[in-house]
């Protein structure tokens, strides 16, 4: 014969259902925020390492600029060295011209 119970069995075995499903949701909602953690942090590494790649690379470019006007300003100076001999010289030979002409 069949035991007639009042249901408090039952509703027990609701209950535990029910903890066991809100422990289970606690878990999995905690887990999901600990990864959204991870995932921000992750995000915001690559951030700063991008940043810091980004400023590498210009101060990299800065560098060969101020190598190629330092270049540049140095082949400036030689072309004006050479020319200053050239007019130097120009002067030298007219300075020759007119003295060989006044002793003629």
């Amino acid at each position: 014969m069949a035991r007639k119970g009042s249901g408090f069995g039952t509703a027990i075995k609701i209950v535990k259902a029910i903890d066991r499903a809100q422990k289970q949701s606690a878990r999995e909602s905690e887990r999901r925020r600990k990864q959204e953690e991870r995932d921000a942090i992750k995000l915001q590494r690559e951030h700063e390492r991008n940043l810091r790649e980004i400023e590498k690379e210009r101060r990299s470019a800065e560098k060969l600029n101020i190598a190629e006007e330092k270049k540049q300003f140095k082949k400036n100076l030689e072309i004006a060295k050479l020319a200053f001999e050239n007019r130097c010289q120009e002067c030298k030979d007219l300075r020759h011209k007119f003295i060989d002409q006044e002793l003629k």
